[in-house]
């Protein structure tokens, strides 16, 4: 009898773990994340993000470029919303963002080493309302 009630306890572990995971939102399943980011160019004078939106995508993203401090800003692709030269942190604001490929272009006028900048993609998730964080570095 003993056995028994161990072989029926281990079978609801079982049948508990598989509906926790078939629980779980479609895109963390698979393992891919709704938003990423990578730099096509991460130094000298133009700097370049392309952001990837998967389905169902946000609606809006907050991108934030950190530069070194003081650093000039002679153009950006798309206007950002906010630049604080004293802390370095260029903001955009995208909204009625939808699927597909997305580009972040900053001219500066001076070269920045590699590795001297970094960045992140705010968003909040459709399906479950919870803010993300993505880091980006060159």
């Amino acid at each position: 009898m003993t056995a028994e009630k161990i072989h029926a306890r281990a079978m609801g572990l079982l049948f508990l773990a598989l509906f926790l995971l078939f629980s779980l939102p479609g895109n963390l399943l698979a393992g891919t994340a709704l938003v990423s980011g990578q730099y096509l160019s991460g130094a000298g004078q133009d700097i370049q993000l392309r952001i990837t939106v998967a389905s169902p995508s946000p609606t809006t993203l907050i991108v934030i470029q950190n530069l070194p401090i003081g650093t000039m800003i002679e153009a950006a692709t798309p206007a950002f919303s906010q630049y604080d030269a004293s802390k370095g942190e260029v903001k955009w604001l995208l909204t009625k963002v939808g699927p597909g490929s997305y580009s972040v272009t900053l001219r500066l006028q001076r070269a920045v080493a590699s590795g001297a900048i970094s960045g992140e993609i705010r968003y909040k998730e459709p399906a479950s309302g919870r803010m993300i964080n993505l880091p980006i570095r060159p």
